[in-house]
Order: structure tokens, then sequence, then C-alpha cells
């Protein structure tokens, strides 16, 4: 099992950042691992993925299931793909100046792998890495937009 777990600070207020993890068509532009998303969402506190893209260099396909959670972020697991299961989600907390944004993942793989559990570590740390860098220019992107709208609407 590989844990990761990593933060960065975004200059938006936690109900941007949000908004922006809400919208789960999102995750084709900040998650490296996955090039195209379907989303649905069965009610307002879940919802699901079916995902492809690349893992470690490989083609991959997958379904996902996420719950809101409390602080404005989510918990995700896979239900179906190709590892023995992987677990995650994003934590928001309001700091000064911003959000301070949490990502965690947790991934089980095959016995057979584990020989290149060192490699692949360091591959899913940068792969998260960029991964929040992007979510943070996309919340930050959003919150300067409904800014901009206000702006607008008040004129």
């Amino acid at each position: 099992m590989i844990t990761l777990s990593r933060k960065i600070l975004i200059s938006a207020p936690k109900e941007s950042v949000r908004l922006y993890l809400r919208d789960l068509e999102n995750m084709a532009h900040y998650e490296p691992k996955v090039n195209h998303v379907q989303v649905s969402y069965p009610d307002a506190e879940s919802g699901a993925a079916e995902v492809s893209g690349k893992f470690i260099g490989l083609p991959w396909k997958g379904a996902i299931k996420l719950e809101f959670t409390k602080d404005g972020g989510f918990r995700s697991e896979m239900v179906r793909g190709p590892l023995k299961k992987m677990v995650g989600g994003f934590h928001l907390r309001s700091v000064a100046g911003g959000t301070e944004l949490t990502r965690d993942e947790q991934y089980h793989f095959s016995p057979l792998v584990l020989p290149l559990v060192y490699v692949m570590r360091r591959w899913l740390m940068r792969s998260m890495e960029r991964e929040l860098h992007f979510v943070k220019e996309g919340a930050e992107r959003l919150h300067r937009q409904l800014q901009l709208r206000q702006i607008d609407s008040s004129l």
C-alpha cells in the first residue's frame, strides 16, 4: 500500500474551491491520471465518474464513487479499475488569505508489483503535486470569474 498526502494554499475563499471541486467534469483538467471523465450526480451528496486515462504510462479505465464532505471536499473510492483498491479525498479549511487544500490518496497494489512500489510512489507524488497546482489555478480562476460577474451585475 502507498499512502500520500500533500497540502497547498489557494488564494480563494473556501466556497470557490468547493464549487470548483464539486464540478466533477474538472477532474479531466486537474487529475493527471484522467484524460476523459463522464459524471453523474445520484443525489446532492454524491457523485459518480466513469474515467479513463494513463496510470504510470499505461492506459486504464475505471469507475469512481464520490461522497461530498461537510468541509467542501470529497472522499473518493475506485469501484472498478485496475487496482486492488484506491481511495482518496480533498479536504478544505479556511485560513487567512484563502483556503488550505489537503489531498490524500491510498493505493493498494497487487503483490506482483511490489518491486516497483518505490518508482510508483515517486511518480504518484509528482502526479499529486501537479494535481494540486491545477486545482489551485482552477479554483483561483473561478473565484476571479465570480468576482467579475458580481461587479458586472452591480453596474
